[in-house]
Formats: structure tokens, C-alpha cells, sequence
């Protein structure tokens, strides 16, 4: 009887409630891992050509150059020494074989990759200086037919109008200073946005001094191949000094006694 009261009462009251099941929550998510990020310098679109780069003041531009990541490539004569350019061991620095009073070999050197500057360090000796001027003017009309627009040149300092070199180096060492000369207003003629550099005399070695580029006339003195590649490379990419010559000098070390002494 008792059983049946209860079905009856479980009928009319509905069945009981069940207890409510709740989802367990989910776990907070993980925290993302932290990457370390290292800032790396990358060379800038185009490369820098140089020619006269396998020593002297060119090897030291080179040297500059790639310090900084910069793309250089250098032209080279066949039998020209460029184990100072190999022992660099970079993969910023390619070299391509080339005449400067080749004409064809100049401009076949502007093919073998992008560029969008020009150096020349090119200079003659023992008085032979063909490669002051038909080098320097058949590698400013490649740089112009390359579509390439900057190009800077180093000369010396007493070239042209500037009489900053002593009397009678300028009488002894004539030929040397017309043939600069030539150079200079062959790139001032052009369209290229050019930089003249005008160095005073040029040792290996020397003491610190405070070497800068200035405009004008300056007092003829003496300057290191290192510090004049250091001030060269450094100017590439100015715009500021577009359309202008300067002289290399060390400003504490200006006159004869000076350079004789440094």
C-alpha cells in the first residue's frame, strides 16, 4: 500500500529534480614564450664600387666601409696584389677584375651587381699619372650611363686653384697637379652628385692628431691613409656634402715643420 501511495505521489508531483552538472572550467592559457630579438645592421639596397681599392688610402676605405655592413665591390687589374683585400674575410667585400684605362672592363664592372655609390682613390706614380685622368673619366662616364649618381673623388690638396701646397712642390711636381686637375673638372662638368677630397701629404703611420674635411684654402700639412679612409667613407651617404671640394687636413699639424715631423 505504502509503495503505492509513493507512485502515486512521484506521478503527480513529477520526477525529482536531478542535480545540476556544471562543465569544468577550462585551464588559463599559457603565456606565449619570449623570443630574444637581436638587432642586426643589414647593408643598404646597392653596393659601393671603388676604384683603387686595393691599397693605400682605397684599401683603407674598403676597410671603412664594410666595418659598417656596407656592400663594396672593388675593381682590380689582373695582376694587381689583393691579398690585403682578402684577409678582410668578409662577405660584404667582392672584388671584379678591371682595367681603369679599359673602358669596356669599366663598365662591364657596373653590371656585376647594384650600385648607388662611386669612390675613386685611383692615382698614378713615377710619373705616369694616364690613370689620374682617362681612369677617373672613363669611371665617371660609367658611373653616369649606370644611372648611378653619387661619385667621390680624392685628388690632393693644392690642386687646381688651390695654392695650399708649397711653391716648389707645385714647380717639381707639376705634371701630378695638372693631371688632378683634369680629374676634378672632368666630375665638376658632369651631373654626378660628386664630393672633391684634397689630402696634403699622405704618410703610413702618425701620431693622433684632429683630422677633418674643411672648405677653402687651408695651410698645407700632413695626414695618415687610415685617417683620410676613415674621413672618406664617412661622407659617402652625406647629401651635405654634395657639389663640394674639401681639403683632408689634420688641424694640429699644418706647415712644413709639421709635415716633415708628424
Amino acid at each position: 500500500m505504502i509503495a503505492i501511495i509513493r507512485l502515486l505521489l512521484v506521478l503527480i508531483g513529477g520526477a525529482p529534480a536531478m542535480a545540476a552538472q556544471t562543465e569544468p572550467e577550462p585551464p588559463p592559457p599559457k603565456a606565449s614564450p619570449v623570443i630574444s630579438v637581436s638587432e642586426e645592421a643589414l647593408p643598404r639596397a646597392g653596393g659601393i664600387l671603388v676604384f683603387g681599392g686595393t691599397r693605400g688610402v682605397g684599401l683603407e676605405v674598403v676597410k671603412n666601409l664594410v666595418a659598417k655592413n656596407e656592400r663594396v665591390t672593388v675593381m682590380a687589374r689582373a695582376n694587381s696584389d689583393t691579398t690585403a683585400l682578402k684577409a678582410l674575410n668578409t662577405t660584404f667585400l667582392s672584388i671584379v677584375t678591371g682595367d681603369a684605362l679599359d673602358p669596356e672592363s669599366v663598365k662591364t664592372a657596373f653590371t656585376t651587381a647594384p650600385f648607388r655609390s662611386v669612390v675613386s682613390t685611383l692615382g698614378g706614380h713615377d710619373g705616369d699619372y694616364r690613370v689620374d685622368v682617362e681612369g677617373n673619366k672613363n669611371a665617371i662616364e660609367a658611373t653616369k650611363k649606370a644611372g648611378v649618381t653619387r661619385f667621390v673623388l680624392v685628388t690632393a690638396l693644392g690642386t687646381g686653384d688651390d695654392k695650399a701646397q708649397p711653391w716648389y712642390l707645385r714647380w717639381f711636381m707639376k705634371d701630378y697637379f695638372i693631371a688632378k686637375a683634369k680629374a676634378e673638372e672632368h666630375l665638376k662638368a658632369s651631373d654626378l652628385d660628386y664630393t672633391i677630397i684634397r689630402p696634403g701629404f699622405l704618410r703610413d703611420e702618425g701620431k693622433d692628431g684632429e683630422v677633418k674635411l674643411v672648405e677653402g684654402p687651408q695651410e698645407y700639412g700632413a695626414i695618415t691613409r687610415k685617417e683620410l679612409g676613415a674621413l672618406v667613407a664617412g661622407i659617402v651617404e652625406d647629401s651635405s656634402t654634395f657639389k663640394k671640394v674639401y681639403a683632408a687636413i689634420d688641424a694640429k699639424r699644418t706647415g712644413l715643420w709639421a709635415m716633415l715631423t708628424y
